[in-house]
């Protein structure tokens, strides 16, 4: 089997993209109006991060489901759900129904569905590929993921300049559906994967692979540096403030800079795809995430647009690069049996994600934009100094594929 013309990975690819698709597309949309809407990055943080909130509490419940169950249903059902919130949300905006409750309100539905689905998009890419392929199908995943969102934020500059902000909430369900509905050809086509546990099996909960993940020396450290997702947090709701007040910028230049994110995911998944899970180490991982910190900072340094976005387009690249690594080390080293709840552990790290909207949306109203970022890298860069010295089954870590 070849990986490029594979035709269930294509379709998984293809409605992957159209689903990661939708989360940034939501932070755009719902970043400008809230900002518009009550001139408060706390704000802006707090409505944008409920969906990656809910990641810690659902996700775990995704994983267990993608070890017992069958991911392509789980997956379909979790998809239509995710449509069908961003469907209600698209109406209460447009026809101003308590937008900011509903907001909040179906962002949670949205995030409780991604989550529970996320593990099980996730390792369908093992059912599809084998383990043997698993980084060269991250790789091209992250690759597609950048390719429609470098579309997206792109199309949507274009866009706001023929309709505005809550008429393009129309386009998330839209989005949603037709991935929804392209799942279903896996659901009908895709054969039966292998139950990895037994719903009698004695280590089948989730508590049985937090203890198995905890003592395992190589797993653990990645799992704790799963927490540098906190910084990507703190900067977005800063991103869309910085971009108004600094860089002199409208929703159209806010998203044609927010652009430069996706074009540096592009490169970072060719990278991938040429070196596969020879990044995958722990010396190589620690450094990205750093580079990724250190270059996001420079952003919020930078006061030319061009020169901010090719700051951003050069984090991304690192990041995306690291987050790949991270999934392939965590599809690659646990036992089969422990696969899914692993992978939900770094799932819910994303929750973080959404601690950081909210403390990044708090701190940057109060002690301002760039004192801001410089702590959160910081603490990022240190964390993983400590756990590189500190942890040598991590450092001379790497995986075979």
């Amino acid at each position: 089997m070849v990986i490029a013309i594979n035709f269930y990975f294509f379709i998984h690819l293809f409605t992957g993209a159209l689903a990661f698709s939708t989360f940034f597309l939501r932070l755009i949309l719902v970043n400008w109006y809230v900002l518009e809407k009550t001139n408060s990055s706390f704000m802006v943080g707090l409505l944008a991060s409920i969906p990656i909130l809910i990641q810690p509490f659902a996700a775990p419940i995704g994983g267990i489901l993608a070890d017992k169950y069958s991911r392509k249903v789980i997956l379909f059902i979790t998809r239509m759900i995710e449509a069908s919130g961003f469907i209600l949300l698209a109406i209460s905006i447009n026809l101003d129904i308590s937008p900011l409750i509903l907001i909040g309100v179906l962002s949670g539905i949205v995030g409780i569905s991604g989550a529970i689905g996320g593990p099980s998009w996730r390792n369908m890419l093992v059912d599809i590929v084998g383990r043997e392929r698993i980084a060269r199908g991250n790789a091209l995943t992250e690759l597609a993921n950048g390719i429609v969102n470098a579309i997206v934020p792109a199309l949507a500059a274009l866009l706001l300049t023929i309709y505005t902000v809550s008429q393009l909430f129309w386009t998330l369900p839209l989005i949603s559906y037709t991935s929804a509905l392209l799942i279903l050809i896996l659901v009908i086509k895709l054969p039966p994967q292998e139950k990895n546990i037994d719903e009698s099996s004695s280590n089948s909960s989730m508590k049985d692979s937090f203890i198995y993940a905890f003592n395992d020396s190589r797993i653990r450290p990645i799992l704790i540096l799963g927490s540098s997702t906190l910084i990507w947090g703190i900067t977005q709701p800063l991103i869309p403030v910085y971009c108004r007040d600094v860089l002199n910028l409208d929703g159209v230049g806010y998203s044609l800079v927010t652009s430069a994110n996706f074009v540096g995911a592009i490169f970072g998944s060719f990278l991938l795809i040429a070196y596969g899970s020879r990044l995958a180490t722990g010396k190589f991982m620690s450094s990205f995430i750093m580079l990724f910190s250190i270059f996001m900072y420079l952003f919020f340094l930078a006061k030319n647009p061009f020169i901010a976005a090719f700051f951003l387009f050069t984090s991304n690249m690192f990041i995306t690069i690291w987050i790949a690594c991270v999934f392939t080390s965590l599809q690659l080293l646990p036992d089969k049996k422990y696969m899914g709840r692993v992978v939900s552990l770094f799932f819910s790290m994303f929750g973080l994600i959404g601690v950081g909207f909210i403390l990044g949306g708090y701190l940057g109203d109060r002690i301002g934009l760039n004192l801001t970022v410089l702590i959160a890298v910081l603490v990022i860069i240190i964390l993983n100094l400590v756990v590189l010295f500190s942890s040598s089954s991590y450092r001379n870590m790497r995986v075979d594929s």
